[in-house]
């Protein structure tokens, strides 16, 4: 699928792993630029769905911290609205993704 920057793009439901709904709330950075709040709301072992109410622009790198973690290296797949579907660079432990779902619950149901 061709994207093109500037508009919104937004990518199928082809996940390599299933998702863990969360609530927490995070610090994402671009390189160069400060950081800024974000609410992770799902979790997998190769991503993570945040609302993140700054404009980030789509399609590239960013870092996003958990409180207590090292900041994570990630990439914007896709933009819908404050919506963003982020994959990360090198994928999470199993035991390190299984810590964060239980340190941080949500009430609510993930889409897997």
């Amino acid at each position: 699928m061709e994207r093109e920057m500037g508009k919104k793009f937004k990518r199928g439901d082809d996940r390599i792993s299933t998702r863990a709904g969360v609530e927490i709330l995070a610090e994402v950075r671009e390189p160069g630029l400060g950081r800024i709040e974000a609410m992770i709301i799902d979790l997998s072992l190769t991503g993570f769905r945040m609302r993140c109410m700054t404009r980030l622009t789509g399609e590239k790198n960013i870092f996003m911290a958990l409180p207590s973690f090292s900041a994570i290296e990630s990439k914007i797949c896709w933009v819908d609205g404050d919506i963003f579907g982020c994959e990360f660079v090198n994928a999470l432990h199993p035991a390190v993704f299984d810590h964060i779902v239980s340190k941080y619950p949500t009430l609510k149901v993930a889409v897997s």
